[in-house]
């Protein structure tokens, strides 16, 4: 996968996707699969916003049960069972603990039923799966067995626990770019650094995008009969040169030690004022990955705040809401080691209910039907999980519009990831593959999204500087440019988000 700015702007292409995130590279390879020219274009990295930011829980929507939502709560699960299916190195089984307590909602008998409901609702669930993808039942659990699996698990009020699985993303940035690098295997064309800057149309009809070189500067034109928006929270600007959707800004905390052998949710005990998106009483949950844990998700509106603004106010928030849940686990600042935010759509009058409540479903407009403008099209995704379902729809769309014969989707089968034991283990070997093959033109891009040394607590300096001695020597870079890029990885480490705030 090689950055060719010749490819994008010397062919008419069937389909240009703009965004790289995991709505946009989930198009991307759909399309691609079906038999369709494609061109993806993404303003920085593949992945590197919210898609790499989040708790890395692949949900099966055992929370639409209390809703009575059945038909979403069975698309999540066939969701998570295509991620282990399609991407086994890279998703795989987790395990959830929630404590029991009292004689509601969350007592022994209220639980235990929901639990004997999730699996009657996913009995097709290991379909396609191997040994080691395949998901347990769910079952209740003493207090004595939830206190070896957390040690620091409440002590008042509970009476055990119950536990099911769910799954989890290893990585969210390889995964994300194990999309467009199976896209570009079959014939896509992608440029990371690449943005629109603005759209192509002709006679009330989309003809491609205008694009920036944000490395080499200059711009170029990439044409196709159809063109796809799927620019998360920049979304709105870029389909339509309005203002965009308003936006929940969302922050996770990693804690650099392993607190649990599962994940573990607890109610906040936050009120409505406290949490204005959600509205109070909200899970909480702490995921382990490797030596680290997880705590998310806090959430608030921007409200004139910047994101370092919002991070100092979440960091805050969040530690006091899991001490409040759980005082055994003692956490204070000094635990933090790295803050990870991305944002996330509120429903504003397009879903029934508070117009400051997160959105529950995604957007896909047609601007043919809508704005008279045919053959564009938008899309606004809610979550990682339901991705690649919703790339399915767009690619409906766009198969329609052209009216063309294509292959179904097949993307719930066809794997993405590139098995066991892949490539050069070395550091060496690692970074080569990575400029030579992936597409990786920063260091932030080596060392935060390809070759893993970026995972939390943080990477380690000598691994860093190495790292870019050797993509200086594949990239041409002065040591002066080396020493700026390590000062950029490093910067980076502690606070990960999305490059700026959503444009108005």
């Amino acid at each position: 996968m090689q950055r060719d700015l010749s490819r994008l702007s010397g062919t008419e292409h069937d389909v240009v996707v703009v965004g790289g995130g995991i709505h946009g590279a989930c198009v991307a390879w759909d399309a691609t699969l079906r038999g369709l020219r494609v061109a993806l274009v993404e303003r920085e990295d593949f992945g590197g916003a919210t898609s790499a930011n989040s708790l890395r829980i692949v949900h099966g929507g055992l929370r639409y049960l209390a809703r009575g939502d059945f038909r979403r709560m069975r698309e999540s699960i066939e969701e998570r069972s295509a991620f282990l299916r399609i991407a086994p190195t890279l998703v795989e089984p987790l395990a959830v603990l929630v404590p029991t307590r009292g004689l509601g909602t969350q007592s022994r008998p209220a639980l235990g039923t929901a639990l004997a409901l999730n699996d009657l609702l996913s009995l097709d669930r290991n379909r396609g799966l191997d040994a080691a993808h395949r998901l347990s039942r769910g079952g209740l659990l003493s207090t004595a067995r939830c206190r070896q699996l957390f040690p620091s698990f409440p002590d008042e009020g509970v009476s055990g626990g119950a536990l099911w699985h769910d799954a989890r993303m290893r990585h969210p940035e390889r995964l994300t770019l194990a999309f467009v690098r199976a896209a570009a295997d079959r014939g896509a064309v992608a440029a990371n650094y690449c943005g629109m800057e603005r759209l192509l149309h002709d006679g009330g009809v989309a003809r491609g995008v205008v694009a920036a070189d944000l490395l080499g500067g200059g711009t170029l034109e990439v044409r196709g009969r159809t063109v796809v928006v799927a620019g998360g929270p920049w979304t709105g600007a870029l389909a339509t040169d309005g203002a965009i959707r308003p936006q929940a800004f969302a922050l996770n905390l990693v804690i650099g030690r392993r607190l649990a052998e599962v994940a573990v949710g607890m109610r906040a005990l936050t009120g409505a004022e406290e949490d204005p998106v959600i509205g109070g009483r909200r899970f909480i949950f702490l995921v382990p990955q490797d030596e680290t844990t997880f705590l998310g998700t806090w959430y608030a509106t921007a409200e004139g705040r910047t994101p370092a603004e919002l991070v100092r106010l979440g960091e805050a928030a969040l530690l006091s809401e899991f001490q409040a849940a759980c005082p055994a686990l003692e956490l204070d600042a000094a635990d933090v080691v790295r803050s990870q935010w991305g944002w996330l759509p509120l429903r504003t009058g397009r879903e029934r209910g508070r117009a400051t409540a997160l959105a529950d479903r995604p957007v896909v407009i047609d601007h043919g039907a809508t704005a008279g403008l045919g053959g564009m099209f938008s899309v606004e995704g809610v979550k990682y999980t339901t991705a690649r379902r919703v790339a399915a729809d767009v690619v409906d769309r766009v198969v329609a519009r052209l009216n063309a014969v294509t292959d179904r989707c097949r993307t719930d089968q066809v794997r993405v990831d590139e098995g066991e034991g892949t490539g050069d283990a070395s550091l060496d070997g690692r970074v080569r593959r990575a400029v030579r093959e992936e597409m990786a033109v920063r260091l932030s891009d080596v060392v935060l999204r390809r070759i893993g040394a970026g995972a939390p607590p943080k990477p380690a300096a000598a691994t860093v500087v190495s790292a870019a001695e050797i993509a200086g020597q594949e990239l041409g870079w002065t040591r002066e440019r080396q020493d700026t890029e390590i000062e950029d990885v490093m910067q980076q480490v502690r606070t990960v988000g999305p490059i700026g705030e959503p444009r108005a």
